[in-house]
């Protein structure tokens, strides 16, 4: 059976462990890459000697050339939504690292153009692959926890100004976001995978160019109502020297659930949970140790992305939905837009 061909928008980090885990798929007979688009022309050919892949300058001269059957975007965030348009209206099926855009009228309508081009949008959400989560997402299922009552998400992360030096879109409004938008959005989606549909945002207080010369939030605390009833708090900052475990707490009427990172520290129910196989982690599932970014964001397991893009890969050869969807994908940006629109934040608008 023919390899799914990859091509990838955007050269930046993330690009190398999205070209990473494409080579490991090649050696599977799921995918390779075959080619890569890039503007900033020295990072271009770098990455091209790197990965022996033709790079193109920019979206539109790799959709004309080369052969691929799928974008991968990585390029910044506020990217996302116009780069997936561009792809989709090229028939080229899609998959969107997080967030799918920084504001919901574009992912809506990069949503809007996969459907209306008749081609498959993915997201990356990869720690939705790990063991723990997966666990905690059957059992929640099942009704183990009972009502859910009360959810927290926190990440208490380090980045110097040095890491916002190093690009100039990174802590904008247009382009990235700050700790929420930019370092917590797999966090936020854990907690509305596992949680709910979010409701309500009752209060946002942001710390906004705190400390680091950025427009965006560098300190956050949120509290939220989920449409089950639960009340909760989202809280961030990438000011804690040096970066501590991102936590998960979903805490229900029978049973309640913690994480560090990706591992599932803490499990209890009050009737008997039967384990399955899904439940223990395999050889590509992420575990905690095996960095989490909190002071470096590429110091990440990359396993957690290869179970990603291996279920997308076989979705489009398969022809199914993948894991993770475009629709998924959107709640989180609709979460980070109403969080902003709370705070106040001018172009930011409350989601109807």
């Amino acid at each position: 059976m023919r390899l799914v061909r990859f091509g990838i928008c955007g050269c930046g980090g993330i690009s190398g462990l999205h070209a990473e885990c494409l080579k490991k798929l090649e050696q599977e007979g799921i995918a390779t890459l075959v080619a890569g688009a890039e503007v900033v022309p020295e990072r271009g050919a770098a990455w091209s000697q790197k990965w022996n892949v033709k790079v193109y300058p920019s979206l539109g001269d790799m959709l004309k050339h080369a052969d691929v059957d799928v974008v991968t975007v990585t390029s910044p965030s506020g990217l996302h939504g116009q780069h997936v348009i561009e792809a989709a209206e090229a028939k080229k099926h899609v998959l969107c690292e997080k967030p799918l855009d920084v504001k919901l009228s574009q992912a809506d309508a990069a949503i809007a153009a996969a459907k209306r081009n008749g081609v498959t949008l993915g997201g990356i959400f990869q720690q939705r692959f790990a063991a723990g989560p997966r666990k905690a997402k059957r059992a929640i299922e099942q009704g183990y926890l009972g009502k859910i009552i009360f959810v927290h998400a926190e990440t208490p992360w380090y980045r110097a100004q040095s890491y916002y030096d190093s690009g100039d879109w990174r802590g904008t409004w247009a382009l990235d976001g700050g700790v929420l938008g930019n370092q917590s959005p797999h966090m936020i989606d854990r907690l509305l995978w596992l949680g709910g549909e979010l409701a309500e945002v009752t209060s946002a207080n942001l710390l906004c160019g705190y400390e680091r010369n950025i427009e965006a939030e560098t300190v956050a605390a949120v509290t939220i109502r989920l449409a089950g009833g639960a009340i909760g708090t989202i809280t961030g900052t990438t000011l804690s020297y040096d970066g501590m475990p991102q936590r998960v707490l979903i805490c229900g009427t029978e049973g309640n659930c913690g994480f560090a990172g990706d591992e599932l520290v803490h499990f209890k129910t009050l009737r008997p949970f039967e384990p399955n196989p899904e439940d223990a982690p395999q050889a590509d599932q992420p575990a905690a140790t095996k960095g989490s970014g909190a002071a470096d964001p590429l110091a990440i397991s990359g396993d957690g992305h290869l179970g990603n893009i291996r279920d997308y890969a076989l979705a489009i050869r398969d022809g199914r939905e993948p894991y993770v969807t475009g629709t998924e994908h959107r709640k989180v940006v609709r979460a980070l837009n109403m969080i902003y629109a709370k705070a106040g934040i001018p172009g930011f608008a409350m989601p109807a």
